[in-house]
C-alpha cells in the first residue's frame, strides 16, 4: 500500500540549495522506499510551465510537483491565501505524512493539516529567519530602516509561533542542522529539546575515492591545470554573509606566498567574482566557472583545499555550510575561520594564514 510524503517548501525550486538539500533527499526516499509517493509543494514569485519544472527537477512517476503563487510577507496573516491552498491540495491525497522545510513553511502546514489524516510533521530549521533578515537589511536608513524593522519582528514572530508551540495530536518534531541551533531555538523561542532530531539524511554522502581520482584528472584536463598544482577552491554565491571580498583578499595573500596556488571558483555570481579576483591574483592563475549541480562533485575532485569564510554573528554560528558538507564528500581539506559552531565541531579550530 503506498504512503504520501507531503513536502512544503517556501524558498522556491531555484533557490541554491534545492537541489542538493531538497530534490536529492527527496529521490533518494523514492529509491529506498518503493511503496512512497512524494507531493512536493514549492510556493514561488512566478508560476513556471512543464517544460521548465522539468528542467529543474526532472521525472521521477512517484513525484508530483505542485507550484503555488507566493505573495509578499507582510506578517503571518499575508499567509493565510497559502494555507487555504495547502489545504486544498491536502484534502485530494487523504492519509499523508508532511514535512516543512523552515518556519514560513512550517506555518503554514501548521494551519492548512487536518489532523486526522495527518500521521507526522517534521519542520525542517535551516537557519533563523528573522536574523538573516536583519542581516540582510542592516545598511537601511530613515523609513526604510523602520519597515525593515518591523519585517524582522514579524517573522521572529512566525518563528516563535511554528518553534515554540507543540503540535498536538499528531507525531511532531523539528529537525535541526546544528547543537547550536537547537541552543538558541530552546533560548529564544521556547523550544524543547525533546522536539528536535538532528538533520542526518540531507548529508551528502562521500563519495568513492577512485571516482574522485577519475574526476580530478579529468577536470584538471579540461581546466589545463597540472595534476601537481595545489588548488584552493571556493564554491557558492557573492552574497555579503558569504563574504566574496575577504575570499578575494585571501586568495590574494595566499599567492604571495606561493605563486604556484591555483584558484577555482564555482558560482552563479561569475561578473562579481572575475572583478574581485581579476584585482588580486595574476592572470590564468584563476577560473571563475558556473556548473550544474549534477557536476558539482566532479569540479570540486579538482581541487586539494575548500574555503568557507562568514562573518562573525549569530546567523554563521548556528548554520551548518552546505558548501562544507559537499567539499567533505569528495575529500578536500577544509579550510575556515572559526566563525561557525559545525565547522569548529567537525573540524576544530584553525588558525588561517596568512
Amino acid at each position: 500500500m503506498s504512503r504520501c510524503l507531503v513536502c512544503v517548501i517556501y524558498d522556491g525550486i531555484y533557490h541554491s540549495v534545492f537541489a542538493g538539500q531538497v530534490l536529492v533527499p527527496l529521490l533518494k526516499r523514492l529509491e529506498l522506499d518503493n511503496n512512497l509517493w512524494v507531493c512536493l509543494v514549492s510556493f514561488e514569485k512566478k508560476l513556471y510551465s512543464p517544460e521548465q519544472l522539468r528542467g529543474v527537477i526532472g521525472f521521477h512517476p512517484r513525484l508530483t510537483v505542485v507550484i503555488v503563487k507566493r505573495y509578499s510577507f507582510w506578517g503571518a496573516y499575508s499567509l493565510l491565501p497559502a494555507v487555504f491552498r495547502l489545504r486544498k491540495i491536502l484534502k485530494s491525497i487523504g492519509t499523508y505524512s508532511i514535512t516543512a522545510r523552515g518556519p514560513l513553511a512550517g506555518w503554514i502546514v501548521r494551519h492548512a493539516i487536518n489532523r486526522k489524516l495527518c500521521t507526522e510533521i517534521i519542520i525542517q530549521s535551516r537557519g533563523l529567519v528573522a536574523e538573516e533578515y536583519r542581516y540582510a537589511h542592516r545598511g537601511a536608513r530613515g523609513i526604510s530602516r523602520l519597515i525593515h524593522a518591523l519585517r524582522a519582528r514579524w517573522y521572529y514572530g512566525v518563528e516563535r509561533s511554528v518553534y515554540g508551540v507543540p503540535i498536538e495530536g499528531v507525531l511532531f518534531s523539528i529537525e535541526v542542522v546544528s547543537a547550536a541551533l537547537q541552543d538558541y531555538l530552546v533560548g529564544h523561542f521556547g523550544t524543547k529539546n525533546s522536539w528536535c532530531t538532528q538533520a542526518e539524511f540531507d548529508v551528502p554522502a562521500r563519495i568513492e575515492k577512485n571516482l574522485v581520482a577519475a574526476w580530478r584528472a579529468s577536470v584538471r584536463s579540461q581546466l589545463g591545470i597540472d595534476l601537481q598544482t595545489s588548488v584552493y577552491c571556493f564554491t557558492g554565491a557573492a552574497k555579503s554573509w558569504q563574504c566574496p571580498e575577504l575570499i578575494a583578499d585571501y586568495f590574494g595573500q595566499l599567492q604571495k606566498k606561493n605563486r604556484a596556488i591555483f584558484f577555482l571558483v564555482l558560482t552563479s555570481d561569475v561578473e562579481k567574482f572575475s572583478a574581485l579576483l581579476g584585482e588580486v591574483l595574476l592572470p590564468k592563475s584563476y577560473i571563475v566557472l558556473t556548473v550544474n549541480y549534477q557536476e558539482i562533485y566532479r569540479y570540486l575532485s579538482a581541487a586539494d583545499v575548500g574555503i568557507i569564510l562568514r562573518e562573525p554573528g549569530m546567523v554563521s554560528w548556528i548554520a551548518r555550510p552546505v558548501k562544507a558538507m559537499e567539499y567533505e564528500a569528495v575529500g578536500l581539506k577544509v579550510i575556515h575561520n572559526n566563525t561557525v559552531d559545525w565547522l569548529i565541531k567537525r573540524f576544530g579550530k584553525i588558525i588561517i594564514e596568512p
